[in-house]
């Protein structure tokens, strides 16, 4: 729109300068002042739409030239002011009327006299007319862009209110059954721990209990975070820095080798936690489908320190899964446990007759992942990254069997590293086991 107004402009403005060709006596001192003072302010139209009317008036009103008066007169029209659009109609339409000199006015017959006023009201009203429907659509316009921002920003507002509902209600749920159940979990394994006197169940019932109350108290952070105003304001869920990985290792019921290298600057709350979510859900995976894998976690700014990168990579997993401690095996009087095949079936895939099962035999010891390998070398504090203890009772199945998975965990890791604008990839070893690594800026 704006190059076609501009083109009607510049024509117009080459019309009214090719009727000096229409001027008789051109370079007399009268006509050549006012032709020249008409031509020159039509520049000034856009800026002072009534200043150059008033300067192509004298042409208009000696008869020399009437274009540029009304090519001013459809500027001033276009503007906003009724009342100077008005006023400047009102001069345009008087010197178009009077004649030149004005004092032959005196013999002129009714007849001159009307069409003179005929001419002077279509050279007055034509440009004022279209003036003001050039205005007209600038407001029409106008309307419509703050109509159109205004139907957006609602939209977003609504968009917003549906978001602070949905919110709402993850936490109402949340708070109101899984926090229901893990709340019975941690409680009746606090009860086992408190009424078993095996050592062993003991510390197994305590494990439960600990991480059910860790549950709760992430659960609640989150119908926090869920219920806040500002999301961007609420602080993370659950203790996720980098001094919580060790933890996370110890807890995870494998052989962990941990090496974590601060930065020299304090990482963001957010990378902070995309980290710990990362080493959490990479370890989770290793549980379920490579029980008995011995893992590296790796943490260290690039040497650029515009970076850090992030790597959990895990070895294949053994023929034979372990439990977390050593528990003494039931009496031969004892009936099996369920699902358990005494009689050489068998059972989930491994034969305990004595068959081979993923190379391992199990007539003599079980053997387990083998010795850790090398540890890393000691991080720049001084601290020796720690394997976590492997348990070495074997059993028949992965420990990880029957766990419900809904197959987004490294979708979700992906896009929280992309939110932060890094890069997450995950790719089998040549070696064998597999090797999720985050690349998220600093």
């Amino acid at each position: 729109m704006r190059w076609c107004r501009s083109a009607v402009e510049r024509v117009l403005a080459a019309t009214a300068a090719a009727e000096l060709l229409t001027v008789e006596e051109l370079f007399t001192a009268l006509p050549a002042a006012v032709c020249a003072a008409a031509l020159l302010s039509l520049p000034l139209r856009g800026r002072l739409p009534l200043v150059a009317l008033c300067a192509t008036l004298p042409a208009m009103l000696t008869g020399n030239m009437w274009l540029p008066s009304m090519v001013a007169m459809l500027e001033v029209a276009a503007g906003r002011s009724r009342r100077r659009t008005a006023v400047a109609c009102a001069l345009l339409f008087t010197a178009a009327a009077c004649p030149w000199p004005v004092w032959e006015l005196a013999s002129m017959t009714r007849q001159e006299i009307l069409t003179s006023v005929e001419a002077a009201a279509l050279m007055s009203t034509g440009p004022t007319a279209l003036g003001l429907l050039v205005a007209t659509r600038r407001e029409l316009r106008a309307r419509l862009a703050e109509l159109t921002a205004t139907r957006e920003r609602e939209q977003r507002l609504e968009a917003e209110r549906a978001v602070v509902r949905e919110r709402a209600r993850l936490a109402r749920e949340m708070h109101d059954t899984v926090a229901h159940h893990v709340g019975i979990i941690a409680v009746q394994a606090g009860a086992l721990r408190a009424a078993e006197t095996d050592a062993w169940k003991r510390d197994t019932a305590e494990s439960i209990r600990r991480h059910g109350v860790q549950a709760l108290e992430e659960l609640r952070d989150m119908v926090g975070v869920l219920r806040a105003s500002d999301p961007a304001a609420a602080r993370s869920a659950g203790r996720t820095g980098l001094d919580a990985l060790r933890d996370l290792a110890d807890d995870s019921l494998l052989e962990v080798a941990v090496d974590v290298a601060a930065p020299r600057a304090a990482l963001a709350r957010e990378v902070e936690n995309a980290v710990f979510r990362i080493v959490q859900e990479s370890l989770n995976n290793v549980r379920k489908h490579a029980p008995g894998a011995r893992v590296a976690v790796r943490v260290a700014p690039d040497p650029d320190g515009r970076s850090l990168t992030v790597e959990v990579a895990n070895s294949a997993p053994p023929g034979a899964a372990r439990l977390p401690a050593p528990r003494p095996g039931p009496a031969p009087d004892d009936p099996a446990p369920d699902g358990a095949d005494t009689d050489g079936a068998d059972t989930d895939g491994a034969d305990t007759d004595g068959a081979d099962t993923d190379g391992a035999d199990t007539d003599g010891p079980v053997p387990g992942p083998g010795p850790a390998p090398e540890g890393p070398d000691p991080a720049p504090d001084g601290t020796v990254p720690r394997p976590c203890p492997v348990p070495d009772r074997p059993i028949p199945g992965p420990v990880g069997a029957g766990l419900p998975g809904g197959g987004y965990g490294l979708a979700g890791l992906r896009e929280r590293a992309e939110l932060l604008g890094g890069s997450l990839s995950a790719t089998h070893r040549p070696e064998g086991g597999f090797l999720v690594r985050a690349v998220l800026p600093l």
